[in-house]
C-alpha cells in the first residue's frame, strides 16, 4: 500500500512537471540557451534579450521598460565575449576599446547558431541585425553597436566603435538594444524546487505512517 502511495506522488508529480514546460523548450547552441516559452536567452552567466524583442526601439525606451526588473546594457567585454562564443576565427578582444572595431565574412553555420539564438532585428535579404551596447566610457554620449547580416555572397559580422548617431535616444527599424542581466533561481526551477518539497514530504509521511 504504502508503495502504492509512493508511485502515486512521482506520478502527480511528472504530470504536473510536464504540464508545466509543455508551452515552451529549449534550444542551445554554443552554451547559450534560449527558453522559448520566455524569449530569454541564458549563456556567459549571464540573461540576455533577443534581437527581436527589442528592435526598433532606442536605448532609453528599452532601459525604461526593463530596468526595473534588473535589465542593463550589455558592456563591450560581454558583448564580446558572446561574439567569441558563437563567430570563430576572428580576435574579437582586438575592439576591446570602444574606439576600435573588427569586422569579417563568418561562416553559415556561425551565422544561422547566432541568430537561432539571438533571432535578427529586422527579417529580411536573410536577416539584418545592428545592436546597440556599451558604457559610453569616454562620456560622448555616442554608443557601440554590433552587427550580424547577409552580404551577397555570404555572412558577415562586426563589433564597432561608438558613433555620434548612436545616441541614447537613437533608433531604427533595423537596429536593436542589447540588455543583459544577473541570472536569478528562474521561475521554472523555483516550481521544480517547489515539487520535490513537496515529493519529499509525501516519502516522509509515508515512511513515519510505516513506523
Amino acid at each position: 500500500m504504502k508503495m502504492i502511495i509512493w508511485v502515486k506522488y512521482v506520478c502527480i508529480f511528472s504530470v504536473v512537471c510536464m504540464s508545466h514546460f509543455a508551452h515552451g523548450a529549449l534550444i542551445t547552441r554554443n552554451d547559450f540557451s534560449l527558453d522559448t516559452s520566455t524569449n530569454i536567452i541564458t549563456g556567459n552567466g549571464l540573461n540576455w534579450t533577443r534581437w527581436d524583442t527589442l528592435a526598433g526601439v532606442s536605448i532609453n525606451q528599452a532601459l525604461t521598460s526593463y530596468s526595473e526588473a534588473g535589465w542593463r546594457l550589455a558592456s563591450s567585454d560581454e558583448m564580446i565575449g558572446m561574439y567569441s562564443h558563437f563567430i570563430s576565427g576572428i580576435d574579437w578582444h582586438s575592439a576591446q576599446d570602444e574606439n576600435s572595431e573588427v569586422s569579417d565574412f563568418i561562416s553559415v553555420d556561425d551565422y544561422q547558431n547566432l541568430v537561432a539564438i539571438f533571432g535578427v532585428s529586422q527579417n529580411a535579404f536573410g536577416g539584418i541585425s545592428n545592436i546597440m551596447f556599451g558604457n559610453d566610457l569616454d562620456n560622448d554620449g555616442a554608443y557601440r553597436s554590433a552587427g550580424a547580416y547577409y552580404t551577397d555572397s555570404e555572412p558577415a559580422a562586426g563589433i564597432y566603435s561608438d558613433n555620434s548617431r548612436h545616441s541614447a535616444d537613437f533608433s531604427a527599424s533595423d537596429f536593436s538594444v542589447q540588455l543583459v542581466r544577473a541570472i536569478n533561481v528562474s521561475e521554472p526551477k523555483l516550481f521544480l524546487l517547489v515539487m520535490c518539497v513537496l515529493l519529499f514530504l509525501g516519502m516522509s509521511k509515508c515512511k513515519s505512517t510505516r513506523l
